[in-house]
């Protein structure tokens, strides 16, 4: 890649990610007149019975987390009470508004298969047939409605090997399941496979998105700038991502994200375009 590139990359889990940050991330995009790439979960965001029962334990612990901003913090508790019984799903709500994010420009995702929290709760135990009739279920379906994606990103950079297997299978061109490091063709039993995996580059700790993290620390918006500025300074490629529910409701530090950005000598482009790059190069 002979010059800077940088893709903002997108998960929108939730219902909140729609009503609340699209509009302002798609106005921020326009201002600026960039590309984003969006992973869109079609199925639901919440689940009454993972919040509960066995599934208590590890609500808590997100709850508790200090360096992350949880979902009720960024909804709030009435509209989560709401969702979480109505458990209505979250992509297939909002398809004409999804259309209009792809007739702009912008690069639209597949995120999983028909239920978020399962999927970040348990992937681990859940077997490999039933991850692939999940997302081969959820795959057609964004199909019909936005075409072909380029991408695939599991929920809360869940995967492995099965999933590195599955997106070859049904013939994704990049994942974006890893944090850190440089792009590398995905694999799987030590074999190199044809698609490629796209790493968030900067990013909090664990899986926390960098602007979210330092949100929860309640770093001012000219230290993140500062912060923001140091790690990209010698970098030619830089990932960042987000949630528009949060990150996208927060279009004030967005904006001035975007313009460091420019300022640095970076193109915004989408992953689909950085996986052609890295095709052209391999």
């Amino acid at each position: 890649m002979s010059d800077r590139l940088f893709s903002f990359r997108w998960d929108i889990d939730h219902r909140a990610c729609m009503t609340d940050g699209m509009p302002r991330v798609m106005e921020v995009c326009k201002e600026f007149g960039v590309p984003n790439t969006f992973f869109v979960n079609l199925g639901r965001s919440t689940n009454l019975r993972e919040w509960l029962g066995k599934g208590i334990r590890g609500s808590r612990a997100k709850l508790n987390d200090m360096e992350a901003v949880n979902l009720i913090e960024k909804i709030g508790w009435p509209r989560f009470v709401l969702e979480t019984l109505l458990s209505r799903p979250v992509g297939r709500s909002f398809v004409p508004e999804l259309q209009k994010v792809l007739a702009a420009g912008h690069e639209l995702g597949l995120h999983g298969g028909s239920d978020h929290v399962v999927w970040s709760r348990r992937f681990a135990n859940l077997p490999e047939e039933v991850i692939a009739a999940d997302v081969s279920a959820a795959l057609e379906e964004f199909k019909r409605y936005f075409g072909t994606p380029a991408g695939f990103t599991s929920p809360g950079f869940k995967f492995d090997e099965r999933t590195s297997r599955l997106v070859e299978k049904l013939g994704f061109r990049y994942d974006g399941d890893a944090i850190g490091g440089e792009p590398r063709r995905a694999s799987s039993n030590g074999h190199a496979l044809e698609h490629w995996t796209i790493p968030v580059t900067i990013c909090g700790p664990r899986t926390i998105p960098y602007l979210e993290w330092h949100g929860a620390r309640g770093t001012t918006e000219d230290a993140v700038i500062d912060d923001f500025r140091g790690r990209i300074k010698d970098e030619s490629w830089v990932v960042l991502y987000g949630h528009p529910c949060y990150e996208g409701v927060n279009d004030r530090l967005l904006r001035r994200v975007f313009k460091t950005v420019v300022d640095a000598g970076f193109r915004f482009v989408t992953h689909a375009e950085m996986a052609e790059r890295l095709n052209g190069g391999a």
